[in-house]
């Protein structure tokens, strides 16, 4: 039975303070019903465009429906979005007994709510922690699959699923019991209801005493009989489910038990807490609006692309990567094994020409850019660009550098600026220009940056360059520990002697331009006969993305100056002093 507006029913119109509040302009965006269902009236709330496609969200526990204010304000932009308190939360009836609780009286109420709000078509089922867990029996149920035109779950995995995954028994199942502690906590009687009184426990859930008093009802009429008798039910649904990175209470694995059961599935990842729905409303809207438009026939973003289960593809595969000095050396042999790996590339180098090679020889052909890193404005203006055209790159490495070789006091002030311009102002530059939009788009990446063993193993004859390098070092490391709470990896590449066109293209500091050409020539030579390619690199710089490994010495001499410079550094100084000095008597 659908109540209008102005019905004044057991809830009183104090509850409804807002009401006051309503200006006309806001009456036609949001109006307050009431649906009846088993006998329970329930508060229902919509928003938006009454011609626009239907949204239902669906609150968990300890929540009323409020908790959707900020992901609701963002839909209703272009959705018909409807939102009810469940039954015993905010201002909807309460239920006489235990028995009130269990789910498919829930699952009535949800039929109930959609029948009377979301016309014709079939609506977009989305819903959090305990109202995921009674949306799954619904979306499960054949009765009612022709009210869902999908379904995107949060934080709260199908019981049944959940029943015969715990069946296993095995060390995930172990751990998920460890996260779940609080459900055996709630079966006790009294005891939850008085620890809730406390009004600090209340206020960092945001919670009233009412509803999280009568939601622990949802787990004492269900819990048990659910768990210990599965009857699971696959869904012809399309099912999105938001895996939240942070979330103390639900582990991968346990997403994962809903495989088996649904026809179609995505699992896309955010970088959020349990309450991302009120923490994070805008990326919660956007990963909603992503899954309807694509099921509306809108292409997929690349983010939902890969998230689709199922698919035989790499842990890269699908993911846009940018990477500078992608024109030669360690650049072009990265973005080649990226492009092995199904990585899209974006190639970016000063000289444009091999940039254009580069994405020419990837496995998929790329995009070629030019850039001088060096210049910041023109860095903003091609992160602008990429960003609007390509979207956000899942992977930045700034690798772009220049080489110079010289004591302090053979190296000019036009030499430190330009090698600080370039190998230092110029990873700053890349990484101001793209690691904000990674940040906010909430899904985690990577960032590689190209350092050196030069960076932490003292050569005198590169001062400037090892000076540069050592800055970026320390810029990555501390990176690492400023990003991860936003599930974004740092990786310091730190190569030792690589046989690429640096050591030719090397600014030999206090040297006339003849004597420069033939310690170029000399430097290439050696760098020649050692042996160790760009390739090389490019396996270990995968690897480290594949395990998010910070500090990456590559090359055998780069490994042994990391150990040597941590536990015997005077020694290790003496030693490298020795290899310059020969080095430089070789010319």
């Amino acid at each position: 039975m659908l109540y209008p507006l102005s019905y004044v029913g057991p809830v009183a119109l104090g509850d409804f303070a807002e009401l006051s509040a309503w200006s006309p302009g806001y009456r036609e965006r949001m109006s307050r019903r009431w649906v009846e269902s088993g006998g329970v009236r329930l508060s229902v709330r919509e928003e938006g465009p009454a011609d626009g496609a239907t949204v239902v969200l669906v609150h968990g526990y300890p929540d009323n429906s409020d908790v959707w204010d900020g992901v609701s304000a963002v839909l209703a932009e272009r959705f018909h979005v409807v939102r009810y308190d469940v039954r015993g939360c905010g201002s909807s009836e309460s239920p006489v007994g235990l028995d009130g609780y269990r789910i498919p009286h829930l699952v009535d109420d949800l039929a109930a709510v959609v029948r009377a709000t979301g016309g014709e078509n079939p609506v977009h089922l989305v819903a959090h922690d305990w109202g995921s867990i009674q949306s799954w029996a619904a979306v499960s149920d054949p009765a009612l699959s022709g009210l869902f035109a999908s379904y995107t779950s949060i934080s709260g995995p199908d019981l049944d699923h959940i029943g015969v995954w715990m069946r296993k028994r095995g060390r995930q199942q172990l751990r998920q019991l460890v996260h779940s502690w609080y459900i055996g906590a709630f079966q006790v009687p009294v005891v939850p209801e008085l620890v809730w009184r406390l009004r600090p426990l209340r206020a960092k859930f945001h919670a009233t005493y009412r509803d999280a008093r009568n939601g622990i009802q949802l787990y004492r009429a269900n819990m048990a009989s659910r768990l210990s008798r599965p009857e699971p039910l696959r869904t012809s649904i399309p099912v999105q489910q938001i895996a939240l990175t942070k979330d103390p209470f639900v582990t991968p694995p346990l997403l994962e038990s809903t495989d088996p059961w649904c026809d179609r599935l995505w699992r896309r990842e955010l970088v959020a807490e349990h309450w991302a729905v009120r923490s994070e409303p805008a990326k919660v809207a956007r990963f909603i609006t992503d899954f309807v438009d694509h099921l509306d026939g809108g292409a997929a973003s690349r983010e939902l692309a890969r998230a689709k289960v199922g698919a035989d593809r790499g842990a890269l595969a699908g993911q846009l990567a940018m990477v500078t000095g992608a024109g030669s050396g360690i650049g072009r042999a990265t973005a080649l094994a990226l492009g092995e790996q199904g990585v899209d590339v974006l190639c970016v180098d000063i000289d444009f020409a091999s940039a254009e090679r580069t994405a020419a020889d990837l496995k998929k052909p790329g995009l070629a850019f030019q850039l001088d890193v060096a210049d910041s404005t023109a860095t903003q203006r091609l992160a602008e660009h990429i960003l609007a055209e390509h979207g956000v790159p899942d992977l930045v490495m700034a690798n772009a550098g220049i080489g110079i070789s010289g004591s302090f006091l053979d190296t000019s002030e036009d030499d430190w600026r330009r090698v600080i311009d370039v190998n230092l102002w110029g990873v700053i530059n890349t990484l101001r220009a793209f690691v904000p939009s990674l940040v906010s788009r909430g899904e985690g990446g990577h960032v590689v940056v190209t350092a050196s063993a030069a960076g932490y193993v003292v050569l005198p004859s590169l001062t400037a360059y090892g000076t540069t390098k050592a800055a970026v070092l320390m810029l990555a490391q501390s990176l690492s520990s400023e990003l991860a709470r936003d599930g974004i990896g740092v990786s310091a590449i730190c190569p030792g002697v690589v046989n690429t066109n640096i050591a030719a293209t090397t600014r030999f500091a206090g040297l006339d331009a003849a004597a420069e050409r033939e310690r170029q020539a000399n430097a290439a030579a050696l760098y020649q006969r050692r042996g160790f390619g760009p390739e090389k690199v490019a396996t270990e710089i995968v690897a480290a993305v594949l395990d998010k490994r910070v500090v990456v010495p590559v090359t055998p001499e780069a490994k042994i100056g990391r150990l040597a410079t941590r536990f015997a550094p005077g020694t290790t100084r003496a030693i490298s002093r020795w290899i310059d000095s020969q080095a430089a008597r070789r010319g």
